[in-house]
């Protein structure tokens, strides 16, 4: 591997490729938007929590939630992930192995999503 490889504006992209980076452009000091997207994080944090805790625990919870799924009902699948107190923006992929549930901000500035995904 060259030297140029290693230069602050090339980063691995954990497909077993190099890719070039856009150097930090902005003050190191600055950390205004990193703290804006971590507060932001906290709700859907708390939403994915609840959400997990219902699955594990709330009985007959997952099982609805997969019946759901595998009849495509995905509007009664957003609702059952709504009855545990999400009230975060998500999305949802439904496939035969599992499901996808994205949340993403409100706020465009905040500048984060969590994927999360479980198998039946």
């Amino acid at each position: 591997m060259s030297n140029s490889e290693w230069d602050y504006d090339v980063g691995y992209s954990g497909w077993g490729e190099w890719v070039p980076r856009l150097p930090i452009s902005t003050d190191p000091e600055d950390v205004t938007k990193m703290k804006h997207s971590a507060k932001s994080f906290l709700r859907p944090a708390r939403d994915l929590q609840g959400f997990l805790e219902a699955v594990a625990e709330k009985k007959g919870f997952a099982q609805l939630l997969k019946k759901a799924a595998e009849l495509n009902e995905n509007e009664k699948v957003d609702n059952l992930i709504k009855s545990t107190g999400v009230v975060t923006d998500f999305t949802t992929n439904l496939t035969p192995d599992g499901i996808r549930i994205t949340f993403q901000p409100d706020d465009t500035a905040a500048c984060f999503h969590i994927t999360l995904s479980l198998c039946w």
